[in-house]
């Protein structure tokens, strides 16, 4: 039965509108894949293929075999980390395929969202870097001149990536100053304290840059199977990363020239006051990175909690009992996944808010910056340190990663309200036959209780088309609309179509 011409359109827009919004704020191509199926499933559309990369959305609809293709494709801009705007395309697909919008007050939702003000400003969010890269250096133990030093470094160098934004300069080197400024004001350190341990400003100031890098996404795709967006990530984090290893290289060859030492030092040992010193640093880590990445106010609070936690396992792990930083990592990785999954249910939240403010502690900035010294001295032992800097960060990636498979599948034995947040990790899919192949789903007796609706969005990587969606044999009819249909009220997932 064809389709109206203009709610197709209607539709398309939606869909690309939500797809290309989630993709930019830090979705992965499995979640756009599957919000965008699901968006034009539940308004009646079948035989819908969707192709996301790095950065574009595809949709293509076929009504018959004998019909003509209709296609749209659709370019992301900037990659960005704005939680709040995430928040709200989910918001949008939520209650679209709940049945709380029509199409048209979707549309119009989707479309005002890229358009509203950030949630904090600018000089707000530039305190708030300031304020992160001052508590890493206060988790490593630094001193107060340390810590102001690094607050300092670290909202000079947001402040001026965001000038060279505005001024379209690639951000390349915009990490390249950053971590040139980094270096600078470490000599600074040296030269005013010589008993100060200036090496802790660079170290700071590198986690704060490696912060808004998709590293994690990277890996979390390519474990998925997303291969080709994992490329595109894995390149985009490279580059970036390069970046900031030629401005501390620079600033290094003007330390040396200098004479001043910033070479690193041990890390605090286990005492009950350096176990409240790295609470302290979690705390000020996730409050400041969740500022920074405009997440919503209700939710700073569990984030900094979520950060200050994974702070301190971390330190119990690797200070208390000796364990190898690849594994106390990605310990605490696993944790974080279930916990964000957990809470994301709850608050009705993006759980990627929850992961990062998780996983930010725990980035391998001191290795880093070891291996970039060692490249000047001892070329094998710079290389060594690189390669365990990117070890951990695979530990991490892994590590969320599974912590969430696990909680994906023991927390819809517990559920029962009407919508859930639980990813699930499969396959890539490009239609919904192909995502309930991917899914491996067999038949099971339906279990009594309203059915539990899993929208798409709810990690930076996974997906969430729960297997419940797939049971219902009345969830496979024809619900091709006919010419002037109009949505009928009640939730649409009840009927969503799952071919």
């Amino acid at each position: 039965m064809p389709t109206d011409s203009a709610r197709l359109h209607a539709v398309f827009d939606l869909a690309m509108r939500i797809g290309e919004g989630l993709l930019t704020n830090g979705a992965a191509a499995s979640e756009v894949t599957a919000t965008v199926l699901r968006v034009t499933s539940s308004s009646g559309l079948r035989n819908v293929s969707v192709q996301v990369t790095f950065n574009e959305v595809t949709i293509s609809y076929l009504a018959d075999e004998s019909a003509t293709p209709f296609t749209r494709v659709r370019s992301a801009g900037e990659r960005v980390q704005n939680f709040a705007r995430l928040a709200a395309f989910e918001d949008v697909s939520h209650q679209y395929i709940g049945g709380q919008l029509d199409l048209a007050e979707a549309r119009q939702r989707a479309a005002a969202i890229p358009q509203e003000p950030s949630l904090y400003r600018l000089p707000l969010v530039i305190l708030a870097f300031a304020m992160m890269g001052g508590a890493a250096a206060l988790g490593f133990g630094a001193g107060s001149l340390v810590v102001l030093a690094a607050t300092l470094a670290a909202g000079i160098l947001i402040g001026l990536s965001e000038l060279l934004a505005r001024w379209s300069i690639p951000p390349f080197y915009g990490q390249a100053l950053g971590g040139f400024i980094a270096v600078s004001m470490a000599v600074i350190v040296a030269l005013l304290d010589a008993t100060a341990n200036p090496s802790i400003v660079v170290v700071s100031c590198i986690i704060v840059q490696l912060a808004g890098l998709s590293s994690i996404s990277a890996v979390q795709d390519a474990v998925t199977g997303w291969y080709v967006t994992a490329a595109g990530r894995i390149l985009e984090t490279l580059m970036l990363t390069v970046g900031i290893v030629a401005g501390v290289r620079a600033g290094i060859l003007v330390a040396d020239l200098i004479g001043a030492d910033i070479s690193v030092t041990a890390s605090m040992p286990l005492t009950l006051t350096t176990a409240l010193v790295v609470v302290v640093s979690g705390v000020g880590i996730g409050l400041g990175f969740g500022i920074g990445t405009q997440v919503p106010a209700r939710l700073l609070v569990i984030g900094s909690g979520i950060a200050a936690l994974a702070a301190l396992l971390d330190h119990l792990l690797v200070a208390g009992m000796g364990l190898d930083r690849s594994f106390s990592v990605g310990i605490v990785a696993f944790i974080t996944g279930i916990l964000a999954t957990a809470l994301s249910d709850v608050l009705r939240a993006p759980a990627l808010a929850f992961v990062m403010c998780g996983v930010i502690p725990l980035v391998p900035g001191s290795r880093i910056y070891r291996g970039l010294l060692g490249l000047g001295d001892d070329l094998s032992v710079g290389v060594s340190e690189l390669l365990v800097a990117g070890e951990v960060a695979v530990a991490i990636a892994a590590g969320v990663v599974l912590g969430q498979l696990v909680a994906a599948r023991i927390m819809p034995r517990f559920r029962r309200t009407a919508i859930a947040y639980t990813p699930a990790i499969s396959a890539p899919f490009t239609t919904l036959r192909r995502r309930r192949s991917s899914l491996g789903l067999a038949r099971r007796r339906r279990r009594p209780g309203p059915a539990v609706v899993e929208p798409s969005t709810m990690t930076s990587e996974m997906t969430a088309l729960s297997p419940a969606m797939f049971e219902d044999p009345a969830l496979l009819a024809d619900l091709d609309p006919p010419a002037g249909f109009e949505d009928p009220p009640g939730p649409r997932e009840q009927r969503e179509e799952h071919p």
